[in-house]
């Protein structure tokens, strides 16, 4: 149980009017809530909270009094001087307390988040209270609206992204986008407001997702976007290899594998990467040249076989595992990680890698004429395009689909 001693209700006034940032003014890291039982002294009076919220340093461990919890403490002082008494024991609301947001979807969130986390109700854009609670999803979520046509889903870091409904009438981008992110727990992210302007198929959606809050929100790129500054929004390419990083960093922080391979070489390739102006074979074999060496190739095989190996129980591991190479693992380890993804079509997702390797032999290698013929008609079918002559159109395509598969790779190895 945490304590805090104020010899007079002077003392605990000077710490109710400070405010507090979401960095620990010890070593300036990000602070994020945590839930704990409280007994708070102001001069003769014991107050014991059974739940309450407060800033701890993910660094040195300092706790501090958030906002609402401080009027929560006030709030039970007066009540036992009213009464006089010389101590109480208080519990909380908790996630009862509903905003007048998405009432009839009934999302799990806590209302203290709202008053708690450092700026959310400091928002003055929005006339209703609560637009900015945080509403918490399984990760899984974002897999479905990744792979329906008519979502669009971006992810522009680690745990910042948006995802938008097209507009079918064609005069806008979209119905709708917001904005969305990952806590450091992995868990999807959406700010109730938000949440109230998507259509009821899209709310239907999310609905068995939603989990209970962990309070997790400061220390992402996320609450830094939307409360601080305004990211911009990388291209499809560059995208795609931002989500490279992104499973290969969780990886390593989840089993401890480093699945990397020759990053010095991939970096260098990763520059030749650029979305191209004139899609002229020439310009596109460059682009395919690359992503194969850095997308297949910039894996380290022997790391993604122990990956495997810790994925598979020895009884459900393939009996040929041990000569598999790049695609074919990592086609292995999506299915793992997607294996609480209904209906999720491992096969379709990872086709673009297949795809991929078939494009950079096509241009690189001196095949015969059948052979060339076997490769178009193979990408032209896989793809679904028009003709092979239709480049732009198949570049475009497999780009989209290596930005949904690298989407999946970021969004399920959290």
């Amino acid at each position: 149980m945490k304590e805090y001693i104020f010899d007079s209700y002077d003392d605990f006034y000077n710490e109710y009017i400070t405010v507090r940032s979401p960095q620990c003014i010890e070593c300036g890291e990000d602070c994020e809530l945590v839930d704990s039982e409280v007994a708070c002294y102001i001069k003769d009076r014991k107050l014991q909270f059974s739940s309450m919220l407060l800033l701890r340093c993910k660094n040195c461990g300092r706790e501090y009094l958030p906002r609402y919890s401080k009027q929560m403490i006030d709030g039970a002082y007066k009540l036992v001087v009213e009464a006089n008494e010389f101590q109480g024991v208080f519990k909380p609301l908790g996630s009862k307390q509903q905003f007048d947001y998405c009432k009839e979807q009934n999302y799990l969130y806590d209302y203290r988040d709202y008053f708690n986390i450092p700026g959310l109700c400091e928002d003055r854009e929005h006339y209703i209270e609560g637009f900015l609670t945080p509403v918490y999803f399984e990760k899984e979520a974002l897999v479905y609206f990744r792979v329906l046509p008519e979502y669009e889903v971006n992810i522009f870091s680690e745990s910042y992204g948006k995802i938008g409904k097209k507009d079918l009438s064609g005069r806008y981008q979209y119905e709708w986008d917001v904005p969305f992110g990952f806590n450091t727990a992995g868990k999807l992210i959406m700010w109730l407001g938000d949440i109230a302007v998507l259509d009821d198929k899209t709310k239907n959606i999310l609905k068995p997702f939603n989990v209970e809050s962990d309070h997790l929100l400061i220390d992402s790129d996320f609450y830094r976007a939307q409360l601080r500054c305004v990211f911009s929004k990388p291209i499809a390419e560059k995208q795609i290899l931002l989500n490279k990083e992104i499973f290969i960093k969780n990886i390593k922080k989840k089993y401890n594998i480093d699945i990397y391979h020759l990053v010095e070489e991939c970096v260098v390739h990763e520059k030749k990467i650029k979305h191209p102006v004139i899609f002229s074979e020439q310009n596109i074999s460059e682009v395919i040249n690359a992503y194969d060496k850095v997308l297949i190739e910039g894996f380290d095989v022997e790391q993604m076989r122990k990956l495997y190996e810790k994925l598979y129980c020895e009884q459900k591991r393939d009996c040929n595992y041990k000569k598999w190479q790049s695609i074919k693992l990592l086609e292995a380890i999506l299915q793992m990680l997607s294996c609480t993804v209904l209906s999720m079509d491992v096969r379709m997702i990872m086709s673009p890698l297949y795809i991929l390797h078939d494009y950079r032999i096509f241009f690189d290698h001196l095949l015969s004429l059948k052979k060339m013929d076997d490769i178009k008609r193979h990408i032209v079918e896989t793809l679904g395009v028009s003709s092979f002559d239709e480049q732009e159109e198949i570049y475009s395509e497999e780009i989209r689909r290596l930005g949904i598969l690298f989407d999946c790779f970021a969004i399920l190895s959290k």
